[in-house]
């Protein structure tokens, strides 16, 4: 019972404000059913136990990635690099990085609940998280370099990477980190989900940004930003769950 009254309290609060988000133009109608059907997802593939957990990380994500995109947003703005219509997201933003741990939801709901893959949930989510803020901050504040040979770039370059990026990466993996404790996985220790899912999300990031510097745009793949988020949120994931483990988190 316990468990239904805090699902049903999170659910109404995501649904209330997902809505709020499209009411005030900041997703378009895709993304508003996109993220409402990925929601659903959740919900039923984590089950009782824990989908209220993994609805509130996406909530975070959600919440947190739309706060950081209006940082200096007039800024961005004028270096052209600011997202398109004012900030307001749409489905491609959804699956970009909403895809991976739905992916990884549904592996633990096929694998007979095997808490492995709510780790890579988590790294999903973290490495999805970093990179909005390292994107959204970084490309505010920094002077960017291409991460594959470090030569100054300008703003907005596939692969740019600067300090100021890599702390407010740092920063919103934490943040879904800390959220994401709410898993509270038997017998596996808050210290160690929480450094696996932290240095998941960064080590996604990263990657994110090594994909844009050599493939995203480019012959002959030519994949673009939403695809290379996919990736990296993928192998966020894949690393928490490597990660694990190492560590011995299995069931």
């Amino acid at each position: 019972m316990e468990h239904l009254l805090i699902t049903a309290l999170t659910v109404w609060i995501a649904f209330s404000l997902v809505l709020y988000a499209y009411v005030k133009r900041k997703i378009n109608t895709f993304a508003f059913i996109g993220t409402l059907t990925l929601g659903v997802i959740i919900l039923l593939t984590l089950g009782l136990e824990f989908g209220y957990v993994g609805v509130l990380a996406l909530l975070a994500f959600f919440l947190f990635g739309n706060l950081v995109t209006r940082y200096k947003y007039e800024r961005k703005a004028l270096l052209g690099v600011a997202e398109g219509n004012k900030g307001m997201r749409d489905i491609n933003n959804v699956l970009g990085n909403g895809l991976s741990p739905v992916i990884f939801a549904v592996l633990y709901a096929v694998s007979n609940h095997n808490t492995i893959f709510l780790l890579g949930f988590s790294g999903s989510v973290a490495a999805a998280c970093a990179d909005t803020f390292s994107t959204e901050i970084g490309q505010a504040e920094g002077n960017p370099r291409l991460i594959t040979t470090f030569k100054k770039v300008p703003v907005g370059t596939n692969g740019g990477v600067s300090l100021p990026g890599f702390g407010a990466a740092l920063l919103g993996s934490c943040l879904i980190s800390l959220v994401c404790l709410a898993f509270n996985i038997e017998d596996v220790k808050a210290q160690i989900f929480f450094i696996v899912c932290f240095l998941s999300g960064f080590i996604g990031c990263l990657v994110d940004s090594f994909l844009g510097a050599t493939v995203e745009d480019r012959n002959p793949i030519e994949l673009n930003k939403h695809h290379v988020n996919i990736l990296a949120t993928l192998f966020g994931g894949i690393f928490a769950i490597l990660l694990g483990y190492f560590w011995g988190i299995q069931i």
